[in-house]
């Protein structure tokens, strides 16, 4: 094995407000795709205030994780250039991120996963669905060009 494959797939998830979507995706990457993911979360607008109560409530009764201590970050907080792939959970995020001179777009990937925020514990729970659906696909392939060869998700 080469030093290479021994090390960890970077990934930064981008959502709207860095307060459902990209924190619970970077949650659920590391159970899922286990040690062969490191992964972030972050906002391109994050939210100044701390997690909705219900938010937090949702995540820890559906994924066991309590976000209590999660500040949402700036998407250029991080440096972006070194990760191995930058995932925008939605077009209008994706959009936002292709403008950013900033963002390297051969990194750049769009998944649509719904944003649950606000609107009660089933959409939560639909978004988590979609969220893993993809991180599936991608760890069985540690490739997003193989994982979705027609294209960003």
């Amino acid at each position: 094995m080469n030093e290479q494959s021994e090390k960890p797939t970077k990934i930064l998830f981008v959502c709207l407000a860095n307060m459902c979507r990209s924190p619970m995706a970077k949650i659920m990457a590391r159970e899922i795709c286990g040690d062969s993911i490191e992964a972030d979360s972050a906002g391109v607008a994050p939210a100044m205030r701390p997690i909705f109560p219900n938010t937090r409530n949702y995540v820890r009764d559906i994924l066991g994780v309590d976000l209590v201590k999660h500040k949402p970050r700036h998407v250029l907080e991080f440096p972006v250039a070194d990760y191995d792939y930058i995932i925008a959970l939605d077009s209008s995020v994706f959009m936002t991120l292709t403008e950013m001179k900033e963002i390297p777009k051969d990194k750049l990937y769009g998944w649509d996963i719904p944003d649950p925020c606000g609107l009660g514990v089933d959409a939560y729970e639909r978004t988590v669905q979609a969220i893993k659906t993809n991180l599936e696909r991608f760890c069985q392939n540690k490739d997003m060009e193989k994982a979705f060869p027609n294209g960003k998700a």
